[in-house]
């Protein structure tokens, strides 16, 4: 028996393996959705201070009620600028994007955030993290998360009721989940977001735009890919 050109084939072969495990990994998925985010915040006292969001969200290309989410929240203003928040989300989301069963996830957050203003107060900017303990369905431990969000406003000059809104927000995991092989240590998410928003009193803005999600996930599960038209009602008091 000969073994003349065994390491060669061998090589081959190996190259072979490696190519065809780097595609495993199938293309993203892709979704049209629209999230309607109603924020609700009230200064209680010159430091307490209050918030209330609730928020549905239609997926599967528009057609299915995807998630509804509620998320109240008590903050300590340490001054102008400085917030600290703790508070809970209740959200239902579908088993599917199609299916009209839901699960409830049940989250604790804790959070800082620092809003300022240059250029006149023309320019306004806020910084955001949080950190989430997430009780998922199914799941005995909570998956902790961190996510952090900067979101800038400019002023239209001359049209001082319009503005131009943008944000970045990214997610991690913070730990390792036994029964959930997509809540591993690491990127979970990101989301970046362009839109418009309309003063039509110093208690209300209606802002709205496009935000673009991608959603890593773990082989061989394809990551997700939203497309979201977000429209917010944000009153304050």
């Amino acid at each position: 028996m000969s073994f003349t050109g065994q390491p060669k084939r061998i090589k081959i072969f190996m190259i072979a393996a490696l190519l065809v495990s780097t595609n495993l990994k199938a293309a993203p998925h892709s979704d049209f959705q629209a999230w309607i985010p109603v924020n609700l915040n009230v200064k209680l006292t010159e430091q307490l201070r209050g918030f209330l969001e609730l928020q549905p969200r239609v997926g599967n290309d528009m057609s299915n009620l995807t998630a509804m989410m509620i998320r109240p929240a008590i903050g300590w203003a340490i001054n102008d600028k400085a917030t600290l928040w703790t508070g809970y989300l209740m959200s239902a989301d579908s088993i599917t994007p199609d299916s009209d069963t839901y699960l409830i996830e049940n989250r604790a957050f804790q959070g800082f955030t620092w809003k300022d203003t240059a250029n006149d107060k023309q320019f306004i900017w806020e910084v955001r993290n949080r950190l989430e303990e997430r009780f998922l369905p199914r799941n005995t431990d909570p998956s902790i998360r961190w996510r952090t969000r900067l979101r800038v406003e400019q002023l239209i000059p001359g049209g001082s009721h319009w503005s131009v809104i943008a944000s970045e927000e990214i997610f991690f995991n913070l730990n390792n989940n036994a029964n959930n092989a997509q809540l591993q240590t690491g990127t979970q998410q990101n989301r970046l977001y362009l839109g418009v928003g309309y003063r039509f009193a110093p208690e209300f803005q209606v802002e709205s735009g496009y935000l673009y999600q991608h959603v890593w996930k773990n082989s061989p599960v394809a990551d997700q890919n939203n497309n979201v038209w977000m429209t917010n009602l944000n009153v304050n008091f």
